[in-house]
């Protein structure tokens, strides 16, 4: 049973390695589109005196896909709310079954969210943003399902990471966020 879950969380790390740099690359370039949308609609609105239509959609919808690009990696660094003091109670056995049971619930609120963020994606598909020249609103609020699901398979490895070191301390090195040193979490 070990090497199975072994072989998941591996399989999971390498996919979750490729998922998580294209986060970091979505999410640099949303902050500098939101940046150079707004620097250009406050230079448009009060150096030119003319409003451009688009730029506050545009921002907006920037901002909701940088929410859902940035969560996974707010997810593998820890930077999430988290209450740490039941945690730290705990012996490191119980404290990782703790997190793995924790995670668990975490996956089954993303699998609530990618289920329900594509049905909204979806009924959204006739809706368009009329300032940006009929967009269908549904490539706006794909950013849920798609966010949560990155964050799914996040949570999925890194409960199985602690499953592992509570079974088999020896054999795994003990699960910390990603740019955290043990022990400071």
């Amino acid at each position: 049973m070990l090497s199975a879950l072994e072989r998941a969380a591996a399989g999971l790390g390498r996919l979750n390695r490729a998922l998580l740099l294209a986060c970091r690359l979505a999410t640099i370039l949303l902050c500098a589109a939101v940046t150079a949308v707004v620097a250009i609609g406050v230079f448009w609105r009060y150096v030119l005196n003319d409003a451009l239509s688009w730029s506050e959609e545009v921002a907006k919808f920037a901002m909701i896909w940088l929410t859902f690009t940035g969560a996974p990696l707010a997810l593998v660094a820890g930077g999430h709310v988290a209450i740490e003091i039941l945690p730290r109670l705990l012996p490191r056995r119980a404290r990782h079954l703790l997190f793995a049971f924790v995670l668990l619930i975490v996956v089954a609120v993303l699998a609530m969210l990618v289920w329900r963020g594509t049905t909204f994606a979806w009924n959204a598909r006739s809706q368009v943003a009329a300032m940006l020249g009929d967009v269908s609103m549904a490539w706006v609020f794909a950013a849920m399902p798609i966010g949560s699901a990155v964050m799914l398979v996040i949570a999925v490895e890194q409960a199985l990471r602690h499953l592992l070191h509570a079974l088999a301390p020896d054999r795994h090195a003990e699960p910390v966020a990603e740019g955290v040193p043990a022990g400071a979490e």
